[in-house]
C-alpha cells in the first residue's frame, strides 16, 4: 500500500526530534517534514491553512475554533513548554514593581499571542495589573510592521495601537518611547545591554497572594 504523504511543519525541539529525523516512522505516513520557526508556520497555518499537520498557537488555535472557522484539529500535544513570567522585560529605570506598568506603555509583537496571553493572565491574577490598565502598542520586535495573524476584536476598556510605521519593538524599548516589552523573543537591546530587566533581574515579582513564598522568575526561553 502507498504511504500517505502529508506535511508536517514543527520547531526545533529534542521531543519531536525522532519524528522529524526518520528514527520513529508514522505508520502508513510517508511525512515531508519542515523545521520552521513557530511564527511563520502559526501565520502560513492561519492564513493558508498550508500543512496538514503542524505546531499551532493555542490562543490563535482558540480564537479560531471559538469562532467556528479553525481549519484545524488541535490534538492535546503541547511541543513549547515555557513559563512565561520570562517573557516580561521593563525598563529599570521607570518600572521597580508589577504595579509600575499601569498607565504605562508596552509592546507586544501580537496581542493574542499565547505568551502574552500567559503573561497578562499572570500579570492580573498575581500582580492585579490588568490589560484595561496598560496601554499596548503592537509592532513588529526587530522588524517593523508585524501583523496580528488572525483577526481579533478587543473589549473596549482595552487600548492598542501600532508602532509608529518603520519602528520596531526593540528600538523603541531602548529609546523609551514604551516602558516594557513582553514577547517570547529576547529583545536585542536587552542583549546589548540597554537599561532593560528580565523580570526579576532587579525586580522582586512577589505574588500579591500570600500562598506563594518564592518570587516568580524572568529569563526568556521558548
Amino acid at each position: 500500500m502507498t504511504k500517505l504523504t502529508l506535511s508536517v511543519a514543527v520547531g526545533e525541539y529534542d521531543r519531536t526530534r525522532a519524528l522529524t529525523d526518520g528514527s520513529v516512522q508514522i505508520d502508513g505516513v510517508a511525512p515531508v517534514v519542515m523545521n520552521l520557526s513557530p511564527e511563520e508556520i502559526f501565520f502560513r497555518a492561519f492564513r493558508a491553512a498550508e500543512f496538514d499537520i503542524c505546531e499551532l498557537s493555542l490562543s490563535s488555535f482558540c480564537v479560531k475554533t471559538a469562532a467556528g472557522d479553525c481549519p484545524y484539529v488541535g490534538v492535546p500535544v503541547f511541543l513549547s513548554r515555557a513559563f512565561r513570567h520570562t517573557a516580561i522585560y521593563v525598563r529599570t529605570d521607570r518600572i521597580k514593581a508589577p504595579a509600575d506598568l499601569k498607565g504605562k506603555r508596552v509592546g507586544v509583537s501580537e496581542y493574542q499571542l499565547t505568551a502574552n496571553v500567559w503573561a497578562r493572565a499572570l500579570l492580573e491574577d498575581d500582580f492585579d495589573v490588568k490589560p484595561s490598565d496598560v496601554h499596548w502598542v503592537r509592532g513588529g520586535l526587530e522588524q517593523a510592521g508585524r501583523l496580528e495573524k488572525i483577526p481579533i476584536k478587543l473589549p473596549s476598556a482595552v487600548r492598542l495601537e501600532d508602532a509608529p510605521a518603520g519602528a520596531t519593538l526593540s528600538a523603541m524599548l531602548a529609546d523609551g518611547a514604551i516602558d516594557a516589552f513582553i514577547g517570547p523573543r529576547v529583545p536585542s537591546c536587552f542583549e546589548r545591554g540597554a537599561p532593560i530587566s528580565a523580570g526579576s533581574g532587579r525586580i522582586q515579582w512577589r505574588p500579591r497572594r500570600t500562598t506563594s513564598a518564592r518570587p516568580a522568575t524572568s529569563r526568556s526561553c521558548t
